[in-house]
């Protein structure tokens, strides 16, 4: 009971020091000895819960005004236990917050009052206001134009509300009122931005001593520069939550400015980043590329699509010394102008970037001095999953070998065969889909899908039923399509051979369907596209993910896309069509490489036995030769 004492001493105390007059003095002294009567007659301690219960079992019995004074009284009581002083809201009596304002911080208030457009809710926002301008004023501040961050921050912090509702509208009001001001040059946007839950856990300050001066272009950042920029997201087609979640950086970013009264330059932004990404959790890659993308639209006037990866990364070829990166960044030049794909030339990157590495470990200072035996040494350590991925690694490292000879970097022309790149043979069955899997597919009910599902439903109908390969199925354009003889046309990416295959008519509606009412509105040529922005065209990966969606659960050793078209073509096998169409349809350069699929026509095996004579099997034994 000591405590209660304590707390209503100190309560009082304010009264008397806040100069409420006699009456309400006395009122919660009759409200606080009644209640404690009670809690020893009862043997309780003091809780809120109780308190209140006191008061409602009470109700009936006392004044409407008795009611609501002891129940205003023991609130305050709540507001010394929780937080050692008195709400603002559970003043009482005294008068408003809004009658204690010093005359400036009230002309302030009342002109927003009179000019803002606030309908009906006049007088919530006057509450809410003037809580905020009386925090403002004990804090020694005349004017709205005093405000700064730390004081802003420590208002969200102090600030008491009995629930974080309460809490929340109060702030939107305060908001509204510091836009008002902004626009009236009395304060920064930055203000508006910053008084929000969801921002201020995301706001850093950082030493200005740990900033820096990179001697690049500056630039002075505004809200209404992020507004165009947020603005183009909008009209190139984002979903609402990457618009949602760069908002919230680039808000974030803006207020890390006008709180360091900094302009932006590259390493400083990178610098708050690195500061910033604890805070943002699993969401700081989407950050980033806003960002990256947002620091190209400063420097271009553009907003780019095609930027994802980390800004501050550096090639490891980068890492190499120059008279081995100069080398090495050459003959990709070479790969590049003649002509070879971009899978092509990163392997050769990847490859010969690790044989690099080994040369950099070994201390080796020129080219002219790799051996044999230092060539055996890396293949002896070169670690690969495969035996045929380690060849093909060697294979690309025997073509650099080849380029520094001819450069005049290496005097040995042979000196490449010290490296082997040939691998065991190997015989695999070919795996094809269970005619369960297949039926499993065809039985689906495509008024259930997503429009990216149904999307990757087009995808798999034109494997199983025309046997492309997941390279070509991507890159199929609206060109490539012929509606009046149902049929597609296109240039194979692997071979380069052209083939021509008739649409079936199920498959044929089923991408009309897509077209029609699935695929995004895109000025993109091709078919199958991403469903959120950029709106590019696939990549084949999306062809097997396509195939785990709708048979995840296929038992196959073979769980790559190519499984579709082997089951394609097994299937014209088990049709009699002939060899040499197989070999049409599937774009093949030859009838060779058919053949492996024609141990799956079982039906037509069993009529190809081989006789015992051809096998070398004597005839002996048996009833013949008893």
């Amino acid at each position: 009971m000591n405590q209660y004492e304590n707390k209503v001493a100190i309560i009082m105390g304010i009264l008397k020091e806040e100069k409420f007059s006699a009456s309400v003095i006395s009122g919660h002294r009759i409200c606080y000895r009644e209640f404690q009567d009670f809690l020893l007659l009862n043997k309780q301690t003091y809780t809120y819960e109780y308190a209140m219960k006191w008061v409602e079992s009470n109700k009936a019995l006392w004044k409407h005004r008795k009611y609501t004074g002891f129940k205003h009284c023991l609130e305050q009581l709540e507001d010394i236990y929780r937080h050692g002083t008195i709400a603002l809201e559970n003043l009482g009596p005294r008068g408003s917050a809004y009658t204690l304002l010093n005359t400036e911080l009230k002309n302030e208030l009342d002109e927003y009052l009179e000019n803002a457009d606030l309908g009906k809710y006049v007088s919530r926002h006057r509450i809410a206001c003037s809580r905020f301008l009386f925090y403002l004023q004990n804090q020694e501040l005349t004017s709205i134009s005093q405000l700064n961050y730390d004081t802003l921050l420590s208002f969200h912090s102090e600030d008491y509300h009995k629930s974080y509702k309460s809490k929340d509208v109060y702030e939107d009001l305060i908001r509204n009122f510091l836009y008002f001001q902004f626009l009236n040059g009395r304060c920064s946007v930055g203000f508006n931005l910053a008084l929000n839950k969801q921002i201020i856990p995301h706001i850093v300050k950082i030493d200005l001593d740990t900033l820096r001066n990179d001697f690049s272009k500056e630039y002075e950042i505004t809200w209404t520069l992020i507004k165009s920029f947020l603005a183009e997201m909008n009209r190139i087609g984002y979903s609402d939550t990457v618009k949602k979640s760069s908002k919230h950086t680039l808000k974030l970013l803006y207020i890390f400015i006008d709180m360091h009264h900094v302009q932006l330059n590259k390493k400083n932004l990178w610098i708050w980043f690195e500061n910033l990404k604890p805070y943002i959790y699993s969401n700081w890659k989407q950050a980033r590329r806003t960002l990256s993308q947002f620091w190209i639209f400063l420097e271009c006037g553009e907003l780019t699509t095609k930027f994802t990866g980390d800004p501050l990364y550096k090639n490891p070829v980068e890492y190499l010394p120059e008279w081995m990166k100069n080398q090495l960044q050459n003959y990709l030049i070479l790969s590049k102008r003649e002509g070879f794909k971009k899978s092509t030339i990163d392997m050769r990157r990847s490859s010969n970037l690790r044989f690099c590495q080994f040369l950099q470990l070994e201390n080796i200072q020129s080219f002219s001095e790799i051996t044999s035996e230092l060539l055996e040494a890396f293949n002896q350590q070169d670690i690969h999953a495969t035996s045929e991925g380690k060849a093909a690694y060697n294979v690309r490292i025997r073509g650099f070998l080849i380029y520094l000879h001819e450069q005049g970097k290496i005097s040995n022309p042979f000196l490449c065969t010290a490296l082997p790149s040939v691998s065991a043979p190997k015989v695999r069955i070919v795996s094809i889909l269970s005619d369960d899997d297949s039926n499993e597919f065809w039985m689906y009910d495509t008024k259930t899908l997503s429009s990216i599902a149904f999307r990757d439903y087009a995808i798999m109908c034109i494997g199983l039923s025309m046997g492309f390969r997941a390279s070509d199925i991507v890159s199929i354009q609206y060109k490539d399509f012929n509606w009046k003889q149902p049929s597609i046309s296109l240039s194979q990416a692997k071979t380069g051979k052209r083939i021509n295959m008739p649409l079936p008519v199920k498959v044929g509606n089923i991408i009309f369907e897509y077209l029609k009412i699935h695929r995004p509105k895109s000025s993109s040529p091709y078919i199958f596209i991403h469903h959120e922005v950029p709106y590019d065209k696939l990549s084949p990966s999306v062809c097997k993910k396509s195939l785990n969606r709708f048979l995840p659960n296929r038992d196959i050793p073979n769980k790559g896309f190519h499984v579709v078209r082997k089951t394609f073509a097994t299937g014209l096998l088990r049709g009699d069509v002939k060899v040499e169409i197989i070999s049409d349809a599937l774009g093949h350069s030859t009838d060779d490489t058919v053949h492996k699929y024609l141990a799956l026509d079982e039906e037509r095996m069993r009529k190809c036995p081989l006789s015992l004579e051809e096998t070398g099997i004597a005839w002996k034994g048996g009833v013949f030769d008893a």
